[in-house]
């Protein structure tokens, strides 16, 4: 575990000392060390579709034909930050990478593949770490075409005998599996990019349950919150991108076994605004001192890569992006920076999403008004007057912050049958983390991701 540890043991005694990296938290194996997999959609450096947009229809036509995205851009780098930093307090002793398994969601997953061979093969020079490739794909995509059997029976999509269950286990699936199996100690599971594989695991393992400290996923908005960077409007990406595996996840047989915290927007947004900034750059960023050749090369690949990201975000949002991703690392290894507490977290699914047959339209196909503006649409943010991309988001991961609220999991209504599954459970109890615990804990936060991330 201690591959490529070069740094004194005062200073990794310093950093556990005044940061409690080491205590004996639940997670943690000998020497209390967290033992964590990534499930990320890393893509630092790539230009390229959204991974589901350009694998499968995520739009239909009014004949209910699908037409993929085809939007080229500069995609996101938070992922790779993220997997940096661990693997650079890997080599610290400070925390275990036991496994990083690329899925689609930032990019195509096969491009990911290669950002992540390249940041932990090449850059931190991590062979002994397991990777496998993840879904390609999002589960939701199985909504259109319906599927049914030669009686005329609907092909369910979710369940046992679902299409899901049936399909969605690949490689990244039983490499995650395997290392849960196989450990002697729990092992967190940081989710920073769609939850297809996590769902995957729980619903097709339930072994696994008992072998997982905690999920910790990059996902959700507090009830009534509207998700805005600089005052413009942005969706909940990694839940947009899957809303049925999300669900499923939290739906899952044995999922209320597992720990979930769920990493807000409300904390996460934070310092990607104008006014709270934080900017992973050449002026902020140095690698460790003294620096070596190979932090040196780390370093200046990974602020060449994130150029033509920050650039479109800045003329989108008028700033640099701010991180995200590292907010799940951080929890796990520094809990205390974190305002988090017992929530419930439930799925409201917005009406008419882009692929129901339910969607209004007139005899020549044309949409007969705009569903996503109207009255009755119980999803933040929706509407006209924030653009049409808001209109492929079909549901919302919302958490209240009443530990005692009581309601179904999935609410809503789309008229569209099985779009979400388990209708009839009742919300998931969860941990949330919506703000730092002081404006120290902002600035420590701050401080240990311009010391470890290169």
């Amino acid at each position: 575990m201690a591959h490529g540890a070069t740094a004194a043991t005062a200073l990794v005694l310093l950093l556990c000392a005044a940061l409690h990296a080491c205590s004996d938290a639940e997670g943690s194996g000998a020497g209390g060390v967290p033992r964590v997999l990534f499930s990320t959609d890393v893509a630092n450096g790539l230009v390229d579709t959204h991974g589901g947009s350009g694998q499968c229809a995520v739009s239909f036509s009014a004949d209910e034909k699908p037409f993929p995205d085809s939007a080229f851009a500069a995609q996101d780098v938070d992922d790779g930050w993220a997997l940096a930093m661990a693997l650079n307090l890997d080599a610290m002793d400070v925390v275990e990478v036991a496994g990083v398994f690329p899925t689609f969601g930032n990019a195509t997953m096969s491009a990911e593949m290669l950002v992540a061979r390249k940041i932990v093969r090449d850059l931190k020079g991590r062979d002994d770490i397991p990777m496998a490739p993840g879904a390609m794909a999002p589960a939701t995509q199985t909504l259109q075409p319906r599927t049914f059997w030669f009686d005329g029976n609907e092909v369910r999509i979710f369940g046992s005998d679902g299409l899901f269950e049936a399909s969605c286990r690949n490689p990244a699936v039983v490499e995650m599996e395997r290392l849960l199996l196989e450990s002697d100690r729990p092992t967190t599971i940081l989710a920073t990019g769609p939850l297809t594989d996590v769902a995957c695991l729980l619903n097709t393992s339930p072994r696994v349950a008992s072998r997982i400290a905690e999920i910790v996923a990059l996902v959700s908005r507090v009830e009534n919150e509207s998700l805005q960077v600089n005052g413009t409007v942005v969706n909940d990406f990694n839940f947009r991108m899957d809303p049925g595996a999300g669900t499923l996840l939290l739906a899952a047989p044995n999922a209320r076994e597992v720990p979930i915290r769920l990493m807000a927007f409300a904390l996460t947004g934070q310092t990607s605004q104008a006014d709270d900034l934080i900017v992973l750059d050449a002026t902020t960023l140095h690698g460790p001192s003294p620096p070596t050749p190979e932090s040196e090369r780390s370093l200046a690949w990974m602020l060449r890569a994130q150029e033509a990201r920050q650039e479109l975000w800045t003329e989108i949002f008028g700033t640099a992006e701010g991180p995200f991703d590292q907010y799940t690392l951080a929890a796990v290894l520094w809990p205390e920076l974190f305002d988090c507490q017992d929530g419930v977290a439930y799925v409201v699914e917005c009406p008419f999403p882009a692929w129901s047959p339910a969607y209004p339209v007139d005899a020549q196909g044309d949409p007969l008004e705009d569903p996503y503006a109207a009255p009755d649409n119980p999803c933040i943010d929706h509407g006209s007057t924030n653009g049409s991309a808001l209109s492929s988001v079909p549901a919302q991961l919302v958490v209240s912050l009443d530990p005692t609220e009581s309601g179904p999991l999935v609410r809503g209504r789309s008229n569209v049958t099985g779009n979400l599954p388990a209708r009839d459970q009742p919300a998931r109890a969860v941990t949330v983390c919506t703000n730092f615990a002081s404006d120290a804990a902002r600035d420590e936060f701050a401080e240990l991701l311009y010391q470890h991330s290169w």
